[in-house]
């Protein structure tokens, strides 16, 4: 059979062409002082990262446009190896790079990480450096900037005696966070826990964290660079949750920030639904890939508290006794499949007296003592409505909405009382599509709309007994107060 060996011969001769006049354009350099590099920025910056942790690989471009090949005789970091930064010149790593080439009309990448040293210092400690190119004995930089911030390093750490943790530095939790049963720590104002993935927070004990409006105490991911565009503080699935074990009791969260893990509170069952098991004022419980809040058999206050955000139910309370006044309750978890965020449609409020033991596979059976909600908002971007589950379709559950706003169709039954009913509640901000700071990603605002039907609606009396809403303001200024965890209040332009 005939075979084109010509063709073969033909291959080898364009290869050999094109190697050699590529040689030929990297050798005949520019010799023109005037012929320099251009960047992509001039600044490289990096949030703020934390020490000893390596940071997210940023990158910039080095362009030739000029009509010749550039033979850039040095690229080095003014620091050396002594550096915080570290650089891969168009995929080689170093500190120091000779003899770079790049061709007319041509461009080559710059990657740049950071892993800062500890330093001792409480605050954030500027560091930065520069990249240094020299072409035709002429200098030009590149400036390197980032934030230290030191931390305490605690990797499965156990805390079994009574303890005060202080703000004076983050902590970075790696796997877990356990408080022994008996123990009761105090977590005081401003404290930041950065927590790793799948790292979680384990109550035996007690907890009472004490943050302030100014500065509340936060438990997020670890992670401070962005998935493209989009922060990873605002992405979930970045950590564990906070886990409540059957023997804690008397837990006490004000003033604080818990948000993006793949659950956000799960409380286990409980022996004595008549003792406190959680208290909750001014927290924001927002965005997890999970069920937000899972409690079985519990005692639960929550007043002026944000529960937001959830791909399945974001309340799931069965059995014990409950008491929601002032609170948003609120599901607009983003769609978006390629990024791993797709809302399942289940409730968002769901009510049960029985629960499924997953380690017998038995439904177990706990009797809902009382399930009351006061001037709280309840709402879905989906059509998921309240969901009342019964062991028994004879069995009673004894809740209560009073000036609530709420999803499902309206109904003469004396439990809802004074309630608004599938109204939108006019959220400032839960559209994915509407661009914040030049993100396409939502930063979500359940502040009400000057228009929301939920203004002007709130029980007074219930009112005047938790006077300040979420973020500080007088909800009894107007003497109209306003449904949910945010009084309306008109902006100063």
């Amino acid at each position: 059979m005939y075979k084109p060996y010509w063709l073969f011969y033909l291959f080898i001769v364009f290869l050999a062409t094109n190697f050699f006049s590529c040689k030929d354009d990297f050798e005949n350099y520019s010799d023109n002082p005037q012929d320099l590099l251009t960047f992509s920025v001039d600044t490289l910056s990096f949030d703020t990262v934390l020490t000893t942790v390596n940071s997210p690989v940023l990158s910039f471009c080095v362009y030739n446009r000029n009509s010749k090949p550039l033979l850039i005789s040095s690229v080095q970091l003014a620091e050396g190896t002594n550096s915080d930064f570290k650089i891969n010149v168009d995929g080689i790593a170093g500190s120091s790079f000779e003899n770079v080439e790049i061709l007319a009309k041509d461009s080559l990448y710059i990657f740049v990480d950071v892993k800062p040293k500890e330093n001792g210092e409480y605050t954030p400690t500027l560091l930065n450096d520069y990249i240094i190119f020299e072409t035709h004995n002429i200098q030009q930089k590149v400036v390197l900037e980032a934030y230290g911030q030191d931390v305490y390093t605690w990797r499965g750490a156990i805390l079994s005696a009574d303890s005060v943790l202080d703000n004076r530095k983050p902590y970075l939790i790696y796997d877990s966070l356990v408080i022994e049963k008996d123990v009761t720590v105090e977590i005081g104002e401003g404290c930041v826990f950065y927590m790793y993935n799948d790292a979680q927070l384990i109550v035996n004990g007690t907890i009472k964290v004490k943050g302030s409006l100014e500065k509340p105490v936060i438990f997020r991911g670890s992670r401070t660079d962005y998935m493209v565009t989009i922060p990873y503080d605002l992405i979930p699935g970045q950590w564990g949750g906070i886990r409540f074990a059957s023997e804690s009791y008397d837990n006490e969260l004000e003033n604080v920030r818990i948000r993006n893990g793949k659950y956000g509170m799960n409380l286990d069952v409980c022996d004595d639904p008549l003792r406190s098991k959680l208290y909750m004022k001014n927290v924001v419980l927002t965005n997890v890939t999970g069920t937000l809040l899972q409690a079985v058999n519990c005692n639960i206050t929550a007043e002026n508290c944000e529960f937001s955000n959830a791909k399945d139910v974001v309340l799931y309370l069965i059995g014990g006794k409950c008491r929601f006044t002032h609170c948003t309750i609120a599901n607009y978890y983003p769609y978006n499949p390629q990024l791993g965020w797709i809302n399942s449609g289940n409730e968002t409020l769901t009510l049960s007296n029985t629960f499924m033991n997953l380690n017998t596979g038995e439904q177990e059976y706990y009797p809902v003592i009382s399930a009351e909600f006061f001037n709280s908002i309840i709402y879905s971007s989906t059509s998921a409505a309240i969901s009342i589950q019964t062991m028994s379709a004879d069995t009673i559950i004894p809740y209560l909405f009073q000036n609530c706003l709420l999803p499902n169709k309206e109904t003469n039954n004396p439990q809802v009382v004074d309630c608004l009913f599938q109204v939108n509640p006019l959220f400032q901000k839960t559209d994915p599509n509407d661009p914040v700071k030049n993100t396409w990603y939502p930063s979500f605002d359940f502040r009400l709309k000057e228009d929301s039907p939920a203004k002007d609606a709130a029980n007074l009396e219930i009112a005047a007994q938790i006077p300040y809403d979420l973020n500080g303001f007088n909800r009894l200024a107007d003497g109209h107060p306003d449904l949910g965890a945010y009084e309306y209040y008109e902006e100063e332009q």
